[in-house]
């Protein structure tokens, strides 16, 4: 593979977790199971997504929140992420733009034009990936990258807090995803 599409996005970034997991199907079998795979099927998924969504739902209680839904990655975009770039059968990169150390209104909406250029001040930048490459016959390895970049100085220790504390979790919630798609080029529900 090329150049990673998310070295575009995040060449230089504060915080970086990275995953991966071999998977016995063709390389055009996970892409297609990454696009259409429940990647929150897991209830602990589902149960860490909510509980960051509780602040949320205690402040606005009459707000929709959507967690309950299918989670693929068409309908990360409707909780804040948006797609930057593809690479079909290759990559794709989302992101998503806030102060995700605050409890609430912690998000901005999407907008492509967020990724361009330097961070602003009192912001962060987080920039996810899916790559697909072929290893052996047979397998695929499925990774996934999320970088973070703070736009001053203020802002990477207020992340940096945030992060000790989320980063396990974040960290999870990516490999049962991963899981997930492993089990379902198994044809396993």
């Amino acid at each position: 593979m090329n150049a990673m599409l998310i070295e575009s996005f995040a060449p230089n970034p504060d915080a970086v977790e990275t995953h991966r997991i071999e998977i016995v199907a063709s390389g055009a079998a996970v892409y297609q199971a990454l696009w259409t795979t429940d990647l929150g099927s897991s209830p602990v998924v589902k149960g860490l997504l909510a509980l960051r969504s509780l602040p949320e739902v205690l402040w606005a209680p009459k707000r929709r929140h959507r967690w309950s839904q299918k989670v693929t990655l068409h309908t990360l975009s409707e909780v804040g992420f948006g797609l930057l770039a593809e690479a079909p059968g290759q990559e794709v990169v989302l992101g998503i733009t806030g102060r995700f150390w605050r409890p609430t209104g912690n998000l901005l909406p999407f907008r492509h034009e967020h990724f361009l250029g330097p961070v602003p001040r009192g912001l962060a930048r987080a920039v996810w990936n899916f790559t697909v490459q072929e290893a052996a016959a047979g397998r695929t390895l499925l990774s996934t990258e999320t970088r973070i970049v703070c736009g001053d100085a203020a802002s990477r220790r207020k992340f940096r807090l945030y992060w000790l504390v989320v980063r396990p979790l974040s960290g999870l919630i990516r490999l049962l995803m991963l899981r997930a798609v492993r089990r379902a080029c198994a044809g396993v529900p």
